[in-house]
């Protein structure tokens, strides 16, 4: 069985948001802001000096779209490591829990 972040691997398109945050994207961490703002660290980087912004509606859905292809088992995995990192899953897109 392959992990969560391989199967996501697997899923067009190849590079979203929710690579990113899961740190398997160009980001190795994303971190949230107190007013909502995603900043980015690069691998190798000692802070948070991207600045993201706020992910635009497109690429919720986007997210939204990929997080419904996941099975069950895989979403909840999906939430409980969002909400590890400290992003809530409605700033991405998705559900607060599984379908």
């Amino acid at each position: 069985m392959d992990t969560l972040e391989e199967e996501i691997l697997h899923l067009e398109p190849g590079r979203d948001l929710l690579h990113d945050c899961l740190g398997i994207g160009p980001f190795a961490e994303i971190t949230i802001t107190s007013d909502g703002f995603f900043l980015g660290r690069l691998r190798g980087d000692c802070g948070h000096n991207c600045f993201l912004g706020i992910p635009a509606e497109e690429a919720k859905a986007r997210t939204r779209e990929l997080f419904e292809r996941l099975s069950p088992e895989y979403q909840a995995e999906l939430i409980g490591k969002l909400r590890i990192r400290g992003i809530p899953p409605a700033s991405i897109g998705i559900p607060e829990s599984p379908s």
